[in-house]
């Protein structure tokens, strides 16, 4: 039993640091862990003593304690998992490797409008301590190696109708692409790419195929497509 916590308080503790237990069954916050940790400690407790009772390790609880380092007016921001409008606990940590306040404050405010991750974070606060750059400089250029995310969209449908079924099983895979390849110009899908099998046909397409996708609707889209491929059919049919 340590000093100066009560039994209550303690089992509190070790639900909310124990090791997989689930951010919103944990009865304190962050700060009230450390809050907590700090009295402890203020008791008399040692650093060992504190770990073996709350049942973390000595380097973990060490973290929770240097949370009471941040500047009061990002404390209460301090939770368990990120979201809008918080500091996950793994920022806050990352945070405190940032020895000036108001840069710190600046960083904090960029992980609440930019969703900066706590890798992101290190990253910042190790410009901060190699030069001599201001925070807006060091957030600039990390935030600037982010990876430009595309958004694809896929469009997997039926090939339906004679004479599909029956002729593309005699056609190459080559031929079965040239013929999708066709359908696609003929219906102008916005520069949409695809694969052609025996029963199933896949489209894929940036933001203006998901667009016409939107607007036409799955179904017809998969009429049209499999009327297209068919007439290119006839089409070859009549000029073999």
């Amino acid at each position: 039993m340590l000093k100066g916590i009560s039994a209550l308080e303690l089992g509190r503790l070790r639900v909310s640091v124990g090791y997989g237990t689930h951010k919103k069954g944990r009865p304190l916050s962050p700060m009230e862990v450390a809050k907590l940790l700090r009295r402890a400690r203020a008791s008399g407790n040692s650093l060992g003593e504190c770990a073996r009772e709350v049942r973390i390790d000595e380097s973990g609880l060490g973290r929770f304690l240097r949370l009471l380092d941040l500047p009061r007016d990002l404390g209460h921001l301090v939770d368990w998992g990120s979201g809008k409008g918080v500091l996950g606990y793994s920022h806050a940590v990352e945070l405190l490797r940032i020895r000036n306040r108001d840069h710190m404050r600046t960083v904090a405010k960029a992980v609440l409008e930019r969703g900066l991750s706590s890798k992101e974070i290190r990253q910042v606060s190790q410009l901060l301590s190699r030069s001599e750059k201001l925070p807006e400089d060091a957030l600039r250029e990390v935030i600037a190696m982010r990876p430009v995310v595309e958004r694809k969209y896929v469009f997997i449908g039926c090939v339906i109708g004679e004479p599909l079924s029956s002729a593309l099983p005699n056609r190459s895979q080559k031929e079965k692409d040239a013929l999708l390849e066709a359908a696609i110009a003929d219906l102008d899908l916005a520069d949409a790419s695809g694969r052609l099998g025996n029963e199933w046909f896949t489209l894929v397409g940036d933001e203006e195929f998901g667009s016409v996708l939107s607007k036409v609707g799955k179904d017809q889209l998969e009429e049209r497509l499999c009327l297209a491929i068919a007439k290119k059919l006839d089409n070859a049919k009549s000029s073999g």
